[in-house]
């Protein structure tokens, strides 16, 4: 028998990149790092840091310079907050790969301004009144460093869990969110579906008249 030749477009859409493998395998072991095991719980902490994220933003924003990485972050954590309300993966996912580069960005940012900042030796600072707030972004900056390498992995582990996808089919992960139905009330009336089955089962009993 001839063998049928599978479409090269096939083959390509089911064996991944080596770029994407490369890339899943390291957040992979990224995520590993951290030791949560649920996505709800992962969830509760991604969205401290995001709001932690979102008010040194607004702090740095005060600045009336260099406040563009600060800029950047803040639209990024808005958007991983939409991502996960509207729970979207490609979001999610988009935001887990640009914390990489903001990571790059926060080391360029710090080595390019972070000495003249300090400093204050350009002329850009002459007035002295308005050297202390440049100062103020410099230390908001600095923290958004110290924390992006933790905001890192936490998404990353976000996205080794299928980012809820496996609790879903898990019920243990959703224990805590499920509400136990309430007992009935002593001596009171059978709840409609009991009644129903038990009046079917007396009639299947009679027989026919």
């Amino acid at each position: 028998p001839c063998s049928r030749e599978v479409p090269t477009s096939t083959r390509a859409s089911r064996a991944p990149s080596a770029p994407r493998a490369s890339m899943v395998a390291l957040i992979s072991r990224l995520g590993a790092c951290v030791p949560v095991y649920d996505f709800h719980t992962a969830r509760k902490y991604a969205e401290l840091l995001l709001n932690a994220q979102i008010i040194l933003c607004a702090c740095g924003a005060l600045s009336w310079a260099f406040g563009g990485v600060a800029s950047l972050t803040f639209g990024f954590a808005l958007l991983a907050h939409v991502g996960l309300e509207v729970a979207k993966p490609r979001l999610l996912k988009m935001y887990t790969v640009s914390q990489f580069a903001l990571l790059l960005w926060d080391v360029i940012w710090l080595s390019l301004w972070a000495r003249r900042i300090d400093r204050g030796a350009d002329s850009i600072f002459a007035n002295a009144h308005y050297h202390g707030t440049p100062r103020f972004l410099l230390g908001m900056q600095v923290l958004l460093f110290l924390s992006r390498p933790l905001v890192i992995m936490l998404w990353c582990k976000m996205w080794d869990l299928g980012f809820g996808a496996a609790d879903a089919a898990n019920p243990y992960g959703q224990m805590e969110d499920a509400m136990p139905a309430p007992p009935p009330p002593p001596g009171g009336a059978p709840p409609p579906a009991a009644a129903a089955s038990a009046a079917a089962l007396r009639a299947a009993a009679a027989g026919p008249a």
